[in-house]
């Protein structure tokens, strides 16, 4: 994504509109509510909605972009870091990348679902439930369910 005219992806803001650009595909690679901590706290909620799309073409951010958007970064359990990316004015998470132990990033990013204007079909998306040992709600049955990591 070395401009953000580019025209593939899916239109993406956040709740102030100071953020606004497109994923780097139109395609997601699949889609997990997520109940870690981490995504908890920084959805509000019980899990985190995430919707994965490929890295490839992402890195490096548009000058522009990665003027406006904020970042801090935390270590995983797994030994990775997260890089998380956020709107300064309004707090609204954009995406989150991770990276692995040798430097390079893992082949996905995760963009939270509430900032995906439009493109995606929600009801057949599919989502996983993962992380769930560190659930605070119970999971329906029926629903998938893992205690690995998204894509």
């Amino acid at each position: 994504m070395a401009s953000s005219e580019v025209t593939t992806g899916l239109p993406m803001s956040c709740e102030c509109g100071n953020i606004r650009f497109r994923t780097p595909t139109s395609e997601p690679a699949g889609m997990a509510y997520c109940h870690c901590t981490a995504c908890r706290k920084q959805s509000g909620s019980a899990f985190g909605t995430s919707v994965y799309f490929s890295s490839e073409g992402l890195f490096p951010l548009p000058e522009e972009l990665e003027a406006k958007l904020a970042m801090f970064t935390h270590p995983t359990d797994s030994g990775n870091t997260m890089r998380c990316y956020f709107c300064p004015k309004c707090g609204v998470r954009i995406f989150h990348a991770i990276v692995l132990p040798d430097g390079s990033l893992r082949s996905t990013v995760a963009f939270k679902g509430g900032v995906i204007d439009e493109g995606i079909d929600w009801k057949a998306m599919k989502p996983r439930n993962i992380f769930t040992r560190s659930a605070v709600m119970d999971i329906p049955n029926g629903w998938e369910c893992s205690k690995l990591q998204a894509p």
